[in-house]
């Protein structure tokens, strides 16, 4: 029976550390360590080593696969303190083929007085009769002094050379549609 229990009790203090163990182990993934916007090129200064519990479920990158990040773009805002997901980067540079980013001068009262973020869904007025073009905002400066606010907009590449001209001559005007 002393025999048993001693058995018993080395086999519950052995099940006890393996718990522990589990309970507390760790490995290290990719954080954001400090703010970075979409389409920025990730550099290993922006990211910092992270310890998670092993078994969080979270989509991760492995600390020992940053090389595998560096040189690939913020598919979407990076905040810092954040853990970096596969879906966070990617190697698609903007514009694609057929695409275009147009740099607009919007000045006072023809944009949001809202900021615009990138992936946000817009509108771009030119007037003239002109049917608006639908844009996606990929950078938005906040107003200068004068109240003009320069915001880059990925168009199809047809409407690039309209929208451009119109912004020359200061016919523009953006109107937001929709979040990304």
């Amino acid at each position: 029976m002393l025999l048993l229990a001693a058995v018993l009790a080395i086999i519950g203090a052995l099940l006890g550390a393996y718990a522990y163990r589990a309970a507390v182990s760790r490995e290290g993934v990719v954080g954001v360590a400090q703010p970075m916007s979409f389409g920025a090129t990730i550099r290993i200064g922006d990211l910092r080593e992270v310890q998670l519990p092993t078994d969080t479920g979270l989509a991760t990158v492995k600390w020992s696969n940053v090389d595998a990040v560096i040189g690939k773009l913020a598919s979407t805002d990076l905040r810092a303190g954040q853990t970096l997901t596969p879906d966070s980067v990617t190697e698609e540079r903007l514009p694609a083929p057929g695409e275009a980013v147009v740099g607009l001068s919007v000045e006072a009262g023809r944009a949001p007085s809202e900021s615009l973020d990138p992936r946000d869904e817009v509108l771009v007025v030119t007037g003239a009769g002109r049917p608006p073009r639908r844009a996606v905002v990929v950078r938005a400066a906040e107003p200068d002094m004068a109240g003009r606010r320069g915001i880059d907009v990925l168009v199809r590449q047809a409407d690039a050379e309209e929208l451009a001209l119109a912004s020359i001559d200061d016919r523009v005007a953006v109107v937001l549609v929709g979040r990304g």
